[in-house]
C-alpha cells in the first residue's frame, strides 16, 4: 500500500476543502507545515515552496494545489 501524506497549513480554504474530500478507503497522513512537525516534515520532502496543498506518495512529490491533489486521491483510490 502506499505511504500518503497531505501537506496543509492553518487557513488554508483548499487544504479544508481537499481533507473533506479524501476518497474512503486510503490512509492519508495529513501534515501541517505551520506546526513544528509538519514543517519538520515539508522540509525534508522540499516542498515548502510549493502551492498548499501538497501531495507526497512514496517518497515522492505527487501534486500540488487542490484539484491537482483531488484528482491524484481518486486514481490512488480507484487502483485499489
Amino acid at each position: 500500500m502506499a505511504e500518503i501524506i497531505l501537506f496543509t497549513k492553518n487557513d488554508c480554504s483548499k487544504c479544508e476543502y481537499v481533507k473533506e474530500r479524501i476518497p474512503p478507503g486510503i490512509d492519508v497522513d495529513v501534515q501541517n507545515v505551520d506546526a513544528a512537525d509538519g514543517l519538520a516534515e515539508g522540509a525534508f520532502y522540499g516542498i515548502l515552496g510549493k502551492a498548499f496543498p501538497v501531495l507526497v506518495v512514496d517518497d515522492e512529490f505527487a501534486a500540488e494545489g487542490s484539484i491537482n491533489v483531488l484528482k491524484k486521491l481518486k486514481e490512488i483510490a480507484g487502483a485499489r
